[in-house]
């Protein structure tokens, strides 16, 4: 966190936005600091019940303990589905929307569809680029998993 404060501190522009990944343990020294500095949480979450009920564990500790004993700058915490397989139908998205719900988490309506395709980047024969820092997604593996109904989400709940 100190890091990134003296980033903000240290720019000649203003930030509006300051993105984090983190790994997915709390046990991984400053991710606590981190998230309790954060506005905004984005948690993926995937169709596995292992990852599944460690996701909605922390998240219920996180929203219903940490943030309403008032620690934090955490003004929401949002789920969204990740990975989704279009050709398959999970059970599981039904039980755990349920779930989450009862909660009282916040689950995204938007999700990101999984796709082969974009595995396939890394190789020397591929025409277009998605996972990069650097190059814009291609268009077409953009609207194939969803991430631009996801941004457009994503702003109107950061309000930006």
């Amino acid at each position: 966190m100190d890091q990134i404060e003296a980033f903000v501190k240290g720019s000649s522009i203003d930030i509006d936005v300051i993105f984090t990944d983190l790994p997915g343990t709390v046990n991984t020294p400053g991710v606590l600091s981190i998230l309790a500095s954060s506005h905004h949480i984005f948690s993926p979450i995937t169709a596995d019940r292992v990852v599944l009920e460690s996701t909605l564990s922390f998240s219920d500790i996180l929203m219903n303990r940490i943030v309403k004993a008032g620690d934090t700058h955490i003004k929401s915490l949002h789920l969204f589905w990740n990975q989704v397989d279009g050709r398959e139908k999970s059970p599981l998205y039904e039980v755990y929307e349920k779930a989450i719900g009862e909660l009282g988490l916040t689950l995204m309506q938007t999700h990101i569809a999984d796709s082969k395709r974009f595995r396939k980047e890394g190789e020397t024969t591929a025409k277009a680029v998605f996972r990069s820092t650097l190059l814009p997604p291609d268009e077409q593996l953009m609207k194939a998993c969803r991430l631009d109904a996801f941004m457009s989400e994503f702003l109107s709940i950061i309000k930006l």
